[in-house]
């Protein structure tokens, strides 16, 4: 952990001083609560971004996509999220630039209502169902899109609901207003230890990761990213 922050100090520093030359950077965040973003939180805790002479504003939206849209659109510098965000941009002819990675896998889970897990055998039982994301085209939303394609279904075959993170998705499973969660920890585990959800996918382990995704990659690891557009010529 020690060894990831300093890599991130190093790189924000060098960001700041060799390519957007200021001192106030502003970062884009889409859940700070997760545990997925656990790097991020404890170098801005522990003031690792003051030791090295930067005011850093860090900003929380309801998801990826959301946090993504504040940096195209300008009012962010800096995005704090999924690395295959980058790949997707590319096809919208917008070039991000990914200088940190802060995880090696991406941290998100599958589970379905305890409710429904009975007559759940395999990704192809979701169809109809209502799957609580983040945020629609978020990386959540992505690796539920990539799982039940694995049971022959199409995004369409199920209902795609942003929930946001944290407390948000346990009490959307408490009230009965998702029926499958795609999401990251704690929200996920305090769910699992309460009987509430059955985990049928995961990626928090090279193990499940490996599983889901065939072979590991890193395209879905959580990492710090920028808009060309955010530098300001020395």
């Amino acid at each position: 952990m020690r060894a990831i922050i300093g890599m991130a100090l190093l790189a924000a520093v060098s960001l700041a001083q060799a390519q957007i030359e200021k001192r106030d950077v502003h970062i884009a965040v889409g859940g700070k609560v997760a545990l997925y973003y656990l790097p991020l939180t404890i170098t801005e805790r522990l003031g690792y971004f003051k030791d090295e002479g930067l005011n850093v504003r860090i900003s929380d939206f309801a998801g990826g996509t959301r946090s993504l849209e504040a940096v195209v659109g300008g009012s962010a510098d800096v995005v704090s999220g999924s690395y295959e965000h980058t790949i997707n941009m590319q096809s919208k002819k917008i070039s991000f630039q990914a200088f940190v990675l802060a995880g090696a896998s991406p941290q998100i889970s599958i589970g379905i209502a305890t409710a429904k897990a009975a007559n759940y055998k395999g990704p192809k039982d979701l169809k109809g169902l209502k799957v609580g994301v983040s945020a629609p085209g978020s990386s959540t939303n992505m690796v539920v899109n990539y799982f039940i394609a694995g049971g022959g279904l199409k995004p369409t075959d199920v209902s795609i609901i942003g929930i946001g993170a944290g407390a948000n998705v346990i009490s959307a499973v408490d009230q009965g207003r998702v029926d499958v969660i795609s999401q990251t920890d704690p929200a996920v585990t305090i769910l699992e230890k309460q009987g509430k959800i059955k985990v049928i996918a995961e990626t928090r382990t090279p193990a499940g990761t490996e599983k889901l995704l065939v072979r590991p990659i890193c395209v879905a690891a959580n990492a710090l990213w920028l808009h060309p557009a955010a530098r300001t010529p020395a």
